[in-house]
């Protein structure tokens, strides 16, 4: 197989979908405006080749990339860029390469602008339905990411904060399974963004209700797949990579299909919450950030220290932790984030 993978360095751990389609014998060839010696080293081992552009918003240079690892390769199977930015230039790719595999046009969302904007005033916490779903739009995997209402309305900017859950509420998962169906979204890992009421309001639903806020036919950005495999004990990256290849997931020592799946238990013990979190320069928080690490060593998966130009707008470190309860991330964030 012949895949293409658009911008393949950014972000920066996409390139661990490469490497599992690699492992999986796929043909892996990059185009990205990055020069080749700037791109990390696991990616680099990752690609058969990598073509650089001067910019993927320019179609005329993306026809040309495309056509020279066609000559080159032979006939292309598949063109991904797993962001957002890019999927417009996919569609056409595959119009002019006839590569049957894939969407032929992309929706921004099938939410009108009126519908939108009136859905932003709803009361609520924001959420996701992630999933990666077979060439019959089912689901082999689904996850759940939460943004705290109390985060995103406090006085005081003190950082980001979003968690992955162990499970999913049964009205969510049924509204993200017909989301996919309503978007035809085949062999793609998905991103819906829905907001559930926490309270009866007019003109919206009822408390526990979801409105639809945003579809993206491609997966959330930033750490959210890795925080899925620290919250499922998972590699979402392979997953995705056995879709491409197999139509199937593997789980326990075998390849699946979603029907299959849908009379497996996947949820195991070992799930929890994965939370990713940051606090901002300049507040007076009551816990210095030394504490944070001494604190909750045992449970941090990751810290990683941002560039100095990234401390004012998102903090100077990132954690993401795993917790087993809802008690303990709320622990965690009043003591990250607390004020005096």
């Amino acid at each position: 197989m012949n895949f293409i993978f658009l911008s393949p360095n950014y972000p920066d751990n996409y390139w661990n979908f490469c490497d599992r389609l690699k492992k999986n014998g796929v043909n892996v060839l990059g185009v990205g405006d990055a020069p080749y010696e700037n791109l990390p080293q696991d990616l680099r081992d990752s690609l058969t080749e990598y073509y650089r552009i001067d910019s993927l918003s320019d179609y005329d240079q993306l026809y040309r990339a495309v056509a020279f690892f066609s000559f080159k390769y032979g006939k292309i199977d598949r063109i991904e860029s797993m962001n957002p930015y890019w999927l417009s230039q996919e569609v056409l790719l595959r119009t002019d390469f006839n590569i049957a595999a894939g969407p032929r046009h992309y929706p921004a969302s099938h939410i009108d602008a009126e519908t939108l904007a009136k859905n932003q005033n709803a009361e609520g916490t924001i959420c996701s339905y992630d999933a990666v779903s077979d060439s019959n739009g089912d689901p082999l995997f689904e996850s759940m990411t939460v943004w705290p209402e109390a985060a995103l309305t406090k006085t005081v900017d003190t950082g980001i904060v979003y968690y992955t859950c162990p499970g999913m509420p049964a009205k969510l998962r049924s509204l993200g399974r017909k989301t996919l169906k309503s978007l035809d979204a085949k062999s793609r890992f998905v991103h819906f963004v829905f907001k559930c009421l926490t309270k009866d309001q007019e003109g919206f639903g009822s408390e526990g209700d979801y409105i639809a806020i945003d579809t993206d036919l491609c997966p959330a950005g930033g750490y959210i797949p890795d925080m899925m495999n620290f919250a499922h004990s998972v590699d979402v990256y392979k997953i995705w990579a056995d879709m491409i290849t197999t139509d199937r997931r593997y789980l326990d020592g075998r390849l699946l299909t979603a029907s299959e799946l849908s009379h497996h238990t996947v949820k195991t013990e070992e799930d929890c919450f994965s939370v990713h979190a940051s606090r901002k320069e300049g507040p007076d928080y009551v816990h210095p950030e030394s504490r944070i690490a001494d604190k909750f060593h045992d449970v941090i998966v990751m810290r990683k220290e941002l560039p100095e130009a990234a401390w004012q707008h998102i903090g100077r470190y990132v954690y993401t932790l795993r917790l087993r309860s809802q008690h303990e991330v709320d622990t965690f964030i009043k003591f990250l984030h607390e004020t005096n």
